[in-house]
């Protein structure tokens, strides 16, 4: 008996010479075969038997004499793609609407708008001539305000749980598609989201966002995966404060659940191919987590496994947009973290365009909303300026870049006085070559959170740039003074930005590496100074408190808690008092009495700049040589005219534009 055949048959014809079969067996008949349907009736579904679609009853229900026509169910998944396509339609018919009437009541080509209205052109057609997204591109789910985005995924979410139920009814349990099995609230998941994309995403831009709302409400994981989910996920607990009114399906704490999201990413992308983007995105993001939890020993490892992945060949039929876009996000952050560990950052090919790719500056048209809360869907929305902000970020890492090369390269004695010099006319054209709408100017009030984080984050490269002359033994007196007076006026202008934002947003919701800026800012202050001793404590108090306040809270920043203890300690070793509430000022915690506590969070002993390294990097001749170029510079000699009049500019502002009192008083 032949085990390959079914049941009841036998071999019982013979084999020919070319391998054929002859006999009953070659003979054998087939079922005949009757046209298929992708969709398949109820009864048929039920009975799992192969259903040939005929309405209004099928052949195998008419054979069996049913007493009623068949009834015909899409699948879960054409229903979704459906409903999404048609979301996808109104949201851009809509979008192309209002454009139109935007750009006439502008008057901006308004003859040209009638004469296409009136020759019966499409408001899709009329919308692209004017510069917008195409419909049912990814790009115009980037132009989604985050209330908006959030609407819509949980529009998706909760489809889906109705036409889940609608099915286990009828045809038995389906099978439930979950991002993450932390929790199935999905009403905390879109606020999780949703925070992350408000404070995180326009600082740090990791991944396209709308590449990752596509793959995320169709459940697909190309550029959306559990891993990636949950490390979002987790990021966003970290900013997670809830109100007394809020009312989620799952009991909330923000620390916990920051540490269930993290063990899950940590678990699911452990096996997964690095040639993965969604991977390398995931890595960077844990380093977020774990920096913003007071590991940056630890989380220096994911950004390391990041940059060696996408320098590798990551594997290919990924939009080239969302490619690049990761790298330059991957870049960025290397960098971010290298001015505040003062190494070259990790070496991996540095992408060849200084612009974030395929997108135009004229559609840089997606709002910003500020978020904080479930209540805060209905607050009002203005223009973001992602693109401008990345762009300009991405221009300003690069000076960093070579700035931290400059003194950190291990090469003794090869600096020179014009290399710094040369430096600052980078800095200084780089802020004069900001567009007007992120430039800030003198009015900050109704600047944007990653506007401003930017901004912090000049002032702070720029005081690292001269901080190591505040100490070189060769400078003259005059030399001091004018590195001194420049210094001063940046550490002022950072600690005023640093202020407003508090009165804005509050440093609940700044970045981590944000926070690595203050100390180093006031450091500067209460250090150098020429201010009475009473005002320089009025300095200490403000970094204290803060710091102090990022870190207040349910799941807020706990890497502030080190960072706020070393800053104490060098205000002491200064000799400057500290305030009379101190106590209240301090975070009451055992991390204060761990000595690797500043360790873990910076990878070093402090957050101060290695002075002695940089300056056995400077020329000998370094002092002799400052004078003679700083005339030259002051002369337009190192550069454009423009630099030498921001130049003037930046060292007026000690004690004169910036006063004291301002930055002091609460």
């Amino acid at each position: 008996m032949d085990l390959n055949l079914p049941p009841g048959e036998s071999m019982s014809g013979t084999a020919s010479a070319n391998g054929s079969v002859t006999g009953n067996a070659g003979r054998r008949k087939r079922k005949n075969t009757t046209s298929m349907t992708a969709i398949a009736c109820t009864n048929c579904q039920r009975a799992k038997a192969k259903c040939d679609g005929t309405q209004p009853v099928c052949g195998r229900c008419s054979s069996r004499h049913t007493p009623r026509e068949c009834r015909y169910d899409l699948h879960i998944k054409t229903q979704k793609q459906d409903m999404i396509q048609k979301i996808h339609q109104l949201q851009n018919d809509y979008s192309c609407v209002e454009q139109i009437i935007r750009a006439l009541s502008t008057g901006e080509k308004g003859e040209d708008i009638i004469n296409r209205l009136r020759n019966g052109q499409s408001y899709q057609s009329i919308a692209e001539s004017l510069g917008s997204s195409p419909p049912g591109s990814l790009a115009a789910i980037a132009e989604l305000s985050p209330s908006g985005q959030r609407n819509f995924s949980m529009a998706i979410n909760d489809y889906d749980k109705d036409v889940i139920m609608e099915r286990r009814t009828s045809a038995g349990p389906v099978k439930e598609v979950a991002w993450t099995t932390i929790t199935s609230d999905q009403t905390l998941i879109s606020h999780l989201l949703t925070l992350y994309f408000t404070w995180v995403h326009p600082v740090h831009m990791l991944f396209s966002r709308p590449h990752f709302m596509a793959s995320f409400v169709n459940h697909d994981n190309i550029y959306c995966t559990s891993a990636l989910v949950n490390a979002i996920c987790a990021m966003a607990c970290h900013l997670f404060d809830k109100s007394p009114d809020e009312r989620f399906e799952t009991e909330v704490h923000p620390q916990d659940l920051r540490r269930k999201f993290m063990l899950e990413a940590r678990t699911l992308v452990k096996d997964m191919p690095t040639e993965k983007l969604a991977v390398v995105q995931t890595y960077a993001v844990m380093f977020l987590v774990d920096l913003s939890s007071g590991k940056g020993a630890n989380s220096a490892s994911y950004i390391r496994l990041a940059a060696d992945a996408i320098d590798q060949r990551v594997e290919s039929g990924y939009s080239s947009q969302a490619a690049e876009m990761t790298k330059w996000g991957i870049y960025a952050l290397s960098v971010d973290w290298a001015q505040f560990t003062f190494q070259v950052p990790t070496l991996f090919q540095i992408p060849a365009s200084l612009k974030l790719p395929n997108y135009s500056f004229n559609q840089d048209t997606s709002p910003w909303q500020l978020y904080r809360h479930l209540s805060d869907i209905s607050n009002p929305e203005q223009p973001s300026y992602t693109i401008h902000s990345s762009s300009a970020h991405a221009k300003l890492l690069r000076t960093i870049h070579d700035t931290l090369a400059l003194f950190y390269h291990g090469h003794e004695a090869t600096v020179s006085a014009k290399d710094v010099l040369m430096q600052y006319v980078r800095y200084i054209e780089w802020k004069d070559d900001l567009p007007d709408e992120i430039a800030m100017g003198d009015d900050s009030v109704s600047a944007l959170p990653h506007v401003m984080a930017i901004h912090v984050q000049y002032q702070t490269a720029l005081i690292q740039l001269f901080r190591p002359l505040l100490e070189f033994p060769g400078l003259t007196r005059e030399g001091f003074e004018h590195v001194r007076s420049l210094t001063m006026g940046f550490a002022w202008k950072g600690l005023e930005i640093l202020k407003t934002y508090k009165e804005l947003y509050t440093c609940r919701y700044e970045q981590p590496l944000q926070a690595f800026c203050l100390p180093h800012i006031c450091d500067v202050i209460i250090r150098f100074d020429s201010s009475p001793l009473a005002e320089r404590t009025g300095v200490v108090r403000t970094g204290l408190s803060l710091l102090k306040e990022a870190s207040d809270g349910r799941g807020a920043y706990s890497v502030c808690r080190p960072l706020q203890e070393a800053f104490r300690k060098a205000a002491v070793s200064y000799g400057i008092p500290l305030p009379d509430d101190i106590d209240d000022l301090m975070q009451i915690d055992p991390i204060q009495d761990d000595p690797d506590a500043i360790i873990n969070a910076t990878t070093r002993l402090s957050y101060s700049q290695p002075i002695f390294q940089a300056i056995r990097c400077m020329s000998p001749t370094f002092g002799e040589d400052f004078e003679h170029e700083w005339r030259k510079f002051a002369e337009g000699e190192l550069g454009s005219r423009r630099s030498h009049d921001s130049a003037d500019t930046h060292s007026s502002t000690d004690g004169d534009v910036m006063k004291i009192d301002s930055i002091l008083s609460s």
